[in-house]
């Protein structure tokens, strides 16, 4: 977030702010660690200007806002360490009144929340990932009481920043409580945030005209799947491991649709999430329901079927030869078949299935990708 100019805030510290965000964007470790230096320099300015001006101590909160972020790219657990201090003090710069009146100012102060529960969810320890779902939850307090639907008096932009906002902040706790080993029931509550996270970008169709909203959308399947992996692991009953593997199945389908509908508007970049959501399709179809593997695959990479299917993804074709070589690989076990065993007629059925999925591959990779050479 940008420092906005005010009579209260010295010259110097807005061009020292200026300067940290403009070598911030260049994205090297030699600009970004300029940068915390220049972002340091505007604090101690603005520390030292003797006002009571709200907008002053909200510039300073933004510079130390944009300290954390900067150290947290330095990516050392001493730098991201600190991060998490950069952020307290933003936080308790926002929170207080008259700030924590201002709408705008909530909304970074969510912000503020989610940064440090990134941040000590990325220290990685079991004390700071319980801290990190304690900040994210804090996020999700303050984000919540924003306005979230047309209001008046409130700039339609300002509610898209408050949803999406707020869809990142339920979308990090899903991802922090399924790394947290001291939460029994991690994967079920995962499960419950993405449904918060995913009903806030998924209406009004926002998915399909705001990449941001599919970008979280995409994210929140992916925690989505890997909440609902570790409930079927843990389920003892057969029928609801099935319930749940056709609720992931779903969610799966649901993203890679998405995936090839920004395809068709040549907008690419979602193709590393959706290449994780397919991996994970056909785990789950090879394990559960091996009978439509093969239709799972194809129809979300082959182009004869799905528009915006990619079938020149190196990843995707990887994916499907390797899920489709391990379910073939008992079903083509000497046996004898009983005509009148519908199991075992199933199984033939898989198999004929599976082998011209493999052709069809086979095509794929011919038609794309480099020939291998020894």
């Amino acid at each position: 977030m940008s420092s906005s100019s005010d009579s209260a805030t010295p010259p110097d510290a807005a061009a020292w702010l200026a300067r940290g965000q403009s070598l911030e964007a260049q994205a090297t470790p030699e600009a970004v660690a300029e940068a915390v230096r220049s972002y340091e320099r505007a604090i101690a300015l603005l520390r030292a200007t003797p006002s009571a001006d709200p907008a002053l101590r909200h510039n300073l909160a933004v510079a130390h806002m944009n300290r954390g972020n900067a150290l947290q790219k330095i990516a050392s657990a001493e730098s991201v360490s600190a991060s998490v201090l950069a952020y307290d003090e933003t936080i308790a710069l926002l929170r207080t009144p008259p700030l924590n009146e201002n709408p705008v100012v909530q909304n970074t102060l969510g912000a503020a929340w989610m940064n440090r529960g990134h941040a000590l969810h990325r220290l990685g320890t079991a004390e700071s990932v319980a801290g990190a779902v304690e900040s994210h939850r804090a996020a999700i307090a303050v984000l919540q009481a924003l306005p979230l639907a047309p209001a008046a008096g409130v700039p339609t932009e300002a509610i898209l920043n408050h949803r999406l906002n707020l869809a990142g902040a339920w979308m990090n706790l899903a991802n922090t409580l399924l790394d947290s080993a001291s939460l029994a029931e991690r994967h079920v509550l995962a499960r419950d945030a993405t449904t918060q996270s995913l009903a806030l970008v998924d209406a009004d169709d926002l998915v399909h005209v705001h990449p941001v909203a599919a970008e979280l959308s995409l994210l929140a399947r992916r925690a989505r799947c890997d909440a609902l992996g570790q409930l079927i692991f843990a389920v003892s009953d057969p029928a609801l491991s099935q319930e749940l593997a056709a609720e992931a199945g779903d969610i799966v389908d649901d993203g890679l649709a998405l995936v090839r509908f920004w395809e068709q508007h040549e907008v690419p970049h979602f193709r590393p999430l959706g290449a994780r959501l397919y991996h994970f399709g056909a785990q789950l179809y090879r394990i559960n329901q091996p009978h439509f593997l093969a239709e799972f695959l194809l129809e979300h990479l082959d182009p004869a079927q799905s528009p915006g299917a990619n079938p020149a993804d190196p990843a995707l074709l990887a994916t499907a030869t390797e899920a489709i070589a391990a379910a073939l690989q008992p079903l083509r076990a000497a046996r004898f078949v009983r005509a009148d065993d519908p199991g075992t007629l199933r199984q033939v059925e898989t198999l004929r299935s599976l082998q011209a999925a493999e052709q069809r591959l086979a095509e794929f990779r011919q038609a794309h990708l480099p020939p291998t050479t020894v």
